[in-house]
């Protein structure tokens, strides 16, 4: 069963993707724009500590971009995958441990080809889209990498691994841009959710969670965004979804879980 609604793609998708062929140079634009930002943004500077003490250990697996690689914080317990990491061991009174495969910018593409680790996992995060976003990525190809991912995840992680895929950020309205850019970006982002949720309900043991809720108090700091916060919130969606795909949900989870936060489905 799906944890939340599947996005409905929108009509027209033909003529949408044609549009989108059409708009590549300005998708390259802000490609170029976005990797220069990426070039200068602060990353934690401490040692990546990928455990959490405890019997019994979950094991995780993360792969993405900026999520995963800790954009806009200074510390590896601020990162979406940290946070997610302890908010699981927690609801599961368990210990965590877990492997990360990420760079600042990369693509679906570029994730299904990586080498990815060969410790066993009970459950992957797919945490991929704002590059191919900006590529201008077609839905055939997103949807064909994200298929060839759970692959060699689970060939890797072993053939049990849960895949969890999390919508794509609404990164047009995170910063000031033309209104024919912002659409365009819009729809694109729409259009890749709806396919990744489409790959979630179709492939056994996977499941989708979309992007949380974000306009609300707290998330921006003197019209600055607070990526502290922004990943504090990916977390506590994608927790819940993680507990749930390992399967054995006991009263006390299923409650912890109703206040994971903003965005998270009770």
């Amino acid at each position: 069963m799906p944890l939340v609604e599947t996005p409905t793609p929108r009509p027209h998708g033909r003529l949408i993707a044609a549009v989108l062929r059409a708009s590549q140079p300005l998708f390259r634009l802000h490609l170029a724009l976005y990797r220069r930002e990426v070039a200068r943004a602060p990353y934690p500077r401490d040692a990546r500590r990928m455990t959490i003490d405890g019997p019994d250990p979950v094991h995780l697996l993360f792969v993405g971009s900026i999520a995963v690689e800790g954009f806009g914080v200074l510390a590896h317990d601020l990162t979406c995958a940290s946070q997610t990491a302890r908010l699981v061991g927690s609801a599961r009174g368990r210990g965590v441990t877990w492997r990360e495969v990420s760079a600042p910018v990369l693509t679906a593409a570029e994730a299904a080809r990586v080498e990815l680790p060969t410790d066993p996992a009970e459950a992957a995060v797919v945490l991929l889209g704002i590059c191919d976003v900006l590529l201008a990525t077609g839905g055939a190809s997103w949807e064909a990498d994200l298929r060839r991912l759970a692959d060699r995840v689970r060939e890797t992680a072993g053939p049990d691994c849960r895949m969890v895929y999390v919508g794509i950020p609404p990164m047009a309205e995170f910063r000031p841009i033309p209104p024919v850019a912002k659409r365009l970006l819009t729809r694109q982002i729409e259009r890749l959710n709806a396919l990744t949720a489409r790959v979630a309900l179709t492939t056994p043991g996977a499941s989708w969670v979309p992007f949380p809720e974000w306009r609300s108090e707290g998330l921006y700091h003197q019209e600055l965004l607070s990526w502290a916060t922004m990943h504090r919130r990916w977390g506590q969606a994608i927790a819940p979804a993680v507990v749930r795909s390992l399967g054995g949900v006991t009263a006390a989870e299923a409650r912890h879980e109703t206040d994971a936060g903003p965005g998270v489905p009770a």
